[in-house]
């Protein structure tokens, strides 16, 4: 279902599309708004005696339900109804949960003008109807937490449905064993963690069990679930070619990022460091940049608005994540990852000074020794941008930036297509070194190296569509010898 393009729209087919208004962080999902939903309401967890669910499992995926327990060391407290729809009635229910308010236009307006702030997206794009375009294709099959079923597209299950469903059922083992509305709501009323970062990790978990259940299919399985998604991601590709690099990156990242950080729990620690993680702390934005790293960041007070500033918004977190994508698309990529790890909390806040939106971020570095490599690669990153300006005073280092509206000028898509390559490579690269049973923070600090090794990052990506010849495997040894030995001396190498 994951193609090696990051913007593949074809890799979300397994969950639903995100709905309703913008989350910078992460865009949230249906389920996760059936969650929040639920979280808000008289909705009482049942137990498996309740009267409304099936006694068996429907006998299409009672198959995929057993080995799906068996992948992810957990027993079904019960089954969960399967609800089979025409493709209309299907995108109608998703379409469902679209919230078309006045204050909800209101304020995906009001998320649009950050990112122009920010400088992720142009003048010219609209964004809410951008997402609407990638929320209405792709999806085959989804769980819906809150009524505690599994809707799907059409009645038959070729390899593709049943490798969606697999994904699927793996949200039904993680809603009965730790509650998803209940750590969903955890993570929103989190003060310090990223609700973004939760979704990482819940559809990282049930990535590698789709991906782990396809690896069991029979080789002629795997061959026409590959021909269906070709085709499929064609389809989808064709729909959504005028969506902003942008939100394939926030549509994509859960589902990209989120199952590397499952691989190197899972290395050190089992399904059991996995299940600790769901249930934990809400982490930080981090776990897209620092492959493995789920330790929840540190508080950071709510940026002041300026003085007189009317309208202002909610404060929301702004972790290494945000600062990754601010920064790496007007400085290095790789220069912009370290910097952006070297954040240990943030949060930022969205009002309107004379009219115009402006958004004021404070964060907080992770040491002592983090403050000065971060404000000077902001100060890189803010020279001769308009309407923006730095806030240096303290221990925080921080930023203000106003929307510049639509003269805004497109954000480079080769850019961002380099700087979702850096975070493949670390991701890819850590995943490695933890199998190979170094531990997450050496796993960590090798790919720091090698990401700083010229032409080890075209080494790999080279590597996509052939098996490494003698003299690339060689390269690739060197590679991981030097930067193994870096990293024995010193951990946080490769560090500003």
């Amino acid at each position: 279902m994951y193609g090696d393009g990051f913007d593949d729209p074809a890799r979300e087919m397994g969950s639903p599309r995100p709905t309703g208004t913008l989350s910078r962080s992460i865009a949230i999902a249906v389920f996760a708004a059936l969650l929040s939903a639920a979280a808000g309401s008289t909705f009482v967890a049942v137990n498996a005696s309740q009267s409304w669910y099936p006694k068996k499992w429907d006998p299409q995926v009672a198959p995929i339900a057993a080995k799906v327990a068996q992948l992810r060391g957990l027993d079904f407290a019960h089954p969960v109804a399967i609800e089979y729809l025409a493709p209309n009635d299907f995108e109608n229910r998703l379409g469902s949960n679209d919230d078309t308010s006045s204050a909800a236009k209101a304020k995906t307006a009001r998320e649009e003008s950050v990112f122009r702030a920010l400088g992720l997206v142009g003048g010219k794009d609209d964004l809410g109807k951008a997402f609407a375009t990638d929320e209405s294709s792709g999806v085959l099959a989804y769980y819906d937490p809150v009524q505690k079923n599994i809707i799907v597209r059409g009645s038959t299950l070729d390899v593709q449905h049943r490798v969606t469903i697999a994904h699927e059922l793996t949200h039904v083992l993680q809603d009965q064993h730790f509650d998803l509305t209940k750590v969903q709501k955890r993570a929103d009323d989190s003060h310090t963690g990223d609700a973004g970062a939760l979704r990482a990790l819940v559809e990282g978990d049930a990535v590698r069990i789709q991906d782990d259940y396809l690896k069991q299919l029979s080789t002629a399985d795997q061959a026409e679930y590959d021909r269906e998604n070709k085709a499929e991601s064609g389809r989808v590709g064709n729909e959504t070619a005028g969506v902003p690099d942008l939100v394939h990156l926030l549509f994509g990242a859960p589902y990209e990022f989120g199952p590397p950080t499952i691989r190197v729990l899972l290395q050190s620690g089992g399904n059991g460091a996995v299940n600790d993680a769901l249930t934990g702390p809400t982490p930080s934005t981090e776990v897209f940049t620092s492959t493995g790293d789920v330790d929840p960041p540190v508080l950071v007070a709510m940026p002041a608005p300026s003085a007189g500033a009317a309208d202002v918004g909610d404060p929301e977190s702004f972790g290494p994540f945000e600062m990754y994508l601010t920064l790496a698309l007007r400085i290095d990529p790789a220069r912009a990852l370290r910097v952006a790890n070297l954040v240990g909390g943030g949060r930022a806040v969205s009002f309107a000074s004379k009219g115009i939106v402006c958004y004021r971020v404070a964060v907080a570095p992770a040491d002592a020794s983090s403050r000065q490599p971060l404000l000077e690669a902001i100060q890189v990153w803010a020279k001769g941008r308009a309407r923006t300006s730095l806030d240096a005073a303290g221990d925080l280092v921080g930023f203000t930036v106003c929307d510049p509206g639509k003269r805004a000028p497109e954000p480079s898509s080769p850019r961002f297509h380099e700087m979702i390559d850096v975070l493949e490579f670390s991701s890819s690269i850590t995943v490695a070194a933890a199998q190979g049973q170094a531990t997450a923070v050496f796993a960590r600090c090798v790919a720091r190296i090698a990401i700083a090794t010229p032409g080890a990052e075209a080494l790999v990506r080279s590597l996509a569509d052939h098996e490494p010849t003698a003299l690339e495997t060689t390269k690739l040894r060197n590679i991981g010898a030097r930067s193994g030995a870096t990293c024995r001396d010193d951990s946080r190498a490769g560090l500003p």
